[in-house]
């Protein structure tokens, strides 16, 4: 082992050992110029470590007093349990009561939904009505006479689009006004014709 270590030795050049050497020096010349940076680097580990300890000496101490202050509590354990029994026989009976008033709220919702499409309902027939008597009325007048201005004609149509929005759906509204109004002569129907 011996001549190993000096043969592995031999083999190394002199320029190499003067590097290593030049190298040790500068090393222990910066461990001395900043000696005192050092010296505030080794402080400051230990008392990391110092501050670590007593760290740990506090979590232990606070564990030793958790497990006291929970060994005292079992009465308020059984106290706590009996509450919370309590709350969720009251909560039960808070959610019953909110189903029962969600259910009420719904048949009232869908009664208001039903006298609301009456009320509709019995509202659009009466429009409807309206409309188709004066629907009526404007094609007995014109038909009369044969004859439509374009404003009349305009007014008449609108109605029967009215009428269709409102739900009308009437046979002598389509088949008879509808298809005759068009074939009427455009002009003033109080004017004779020659």
């Amino acid at each position: 082992m011996e001549k190993l270590f000096t043969d592995y030795f031999a083999r190394i050049s002199p320029l190499v050992l003067f590097a290593a050497f030049l190298i040790l020096i500068f090393v222990c010349y910066i461990l001395m110029k900043n000696r005192k940076v050092i010296s505030e680097l080794w402080n400051d580990l230990y008392n990391r470590k110092k501050k670590k300890e007593e760290l740990l000496q506090t979590i232990k101490d606070n564990q030793a007093n958790i497990k006291i202050i929970m060994e005292n509590r079992i009465h308020d354990r059984e106290q706590s349990f009996m509450i919370q029994k309590e709350l969720t026989d009251v909560q039960s009976k808070l959610s019953a009561s909110l189903s029962d008033i969600s259910r009420k709220i719904d048949d009232m919702q869908r009664n208001t939904d039903e006298r609301f499409m009456e009320s509709e309902r019995k509202n659009n027939k009466r429009i409807r009505a309206e409309l188709k008597d004066k629907i009526s009325q404007s094609y007995r007048y014109y038909h009369s006479f044969g004859k439509i201005n374009d404003m009349e004609l305009e007014a008449l149509e609108d109605l029967i689009e009215e009428y269709e929005e409102a739900g009308g759906e009437n046979s002598f509204v389509h088949a008879v006004v509808q298809k005759e109004m068009y074939t009427w002569e455009l002009g003033n129907p109080m004017e004779n014709s020659s």
